[in-house]
């Protein structure tokens, strides 16, 4: 499999079946702080998709402004969709 990508949209919210189809199943949403949404394939660990280097940095950054997660030991794999601004799923 090939190096995964980090979708980025900010300027409409996608459907459901754009982003299942940009992470290439089913999603779940990783994270969701009302300003950022960072969704994935739910079954890409199980799949064996790859180490997703840049979405797991984002997401990192991310959860360190939270005081609810001091570390953060999961990683995201396979291809991730990062929404903002109006992409926001509602």
């Amino acid at each position: 499999m090939e190096k995964p990508t980090t979708h980025r949209i900010d300027d409409k919210e996608p459907t459901y079946e754009e982003i299942k189809k940009l992470v290439g199943g089913y999603i779940e949403i990783a994270y969701d702080d009302g300003e950022t949404q960072i969704i994935c394939n739910e079954e890409g660990k199980i799949y064996g998709h790859p180490y997703n280097e840049e979405a797991t940095d984002e997401w990192n950054k991310l959860l360190s402004n939270n005081k609810f997660y001091e570390v953060n030991t999961d990683v995201l794999v396979g291809d991730v969709v990062i929404l903002t601004g109006e992409a926001l799923l509602k």
